[in-house]
């Protein structure tokens, strides 16, 4: 009896209930978008959103349709932290390795922020378009 409770209390920590809320698990990536070339909406599988950060640049980013995450810890079950890397590849010049400086919780009022500034940049083009 003591053996089933152990691991029904292990089940229940293992539970997304019970997950880091500020843990963005490699194994856990359900979605990403690109705001630009060094900054990625990464989605997981609870629908929480992080906002990553690259150092400089990360050439041809938003045209990606496969990127990579080298994690240091290893693991499916590791963090995405400073300095893990997002990998992605150019024909004929090879991978880009991307080094992360930040990863954050992206909350609604963040999105709705980026959502204006990309709003008020389109509407710029247009005044500036023939």
């Amino acid at each position: 009896m003591k053996t089933i409770m152990m691991a029904g209390a292990a089940m229940l920590i293992a539970s997304p209930v019970f997950a880091n809320p500020s843990c963005l698990e490699l194994g856990q990536i359900y979605s990403w978008k690109t705001i630009d070339n060094k900054t990625l909406i990464v989605e997981d599988n609870w629908h929480q959103k992080f906002r990553v950060s690259l150092m400089g640049w990360c050439p041809e980013l938003p045209y990606k349709e496969r990127l990579g995450f080298k994690v240091f810890g290893g693991t499916q079950l590791s963090c995405i932290t400073r300095g893990d890397e997002v990998i992605s590849s150019e024909y004929p010049m090879g991978h880009f390795h991307c080094p992360i400086t930040t990863i954050v919780l992206y909350t609604p009022e963040m999105e709705n922020a980026d959502k204006a500034a990309a709003a008020a940049k389109a509407a710029a083009q247009q005044g500036n378009s023939p």
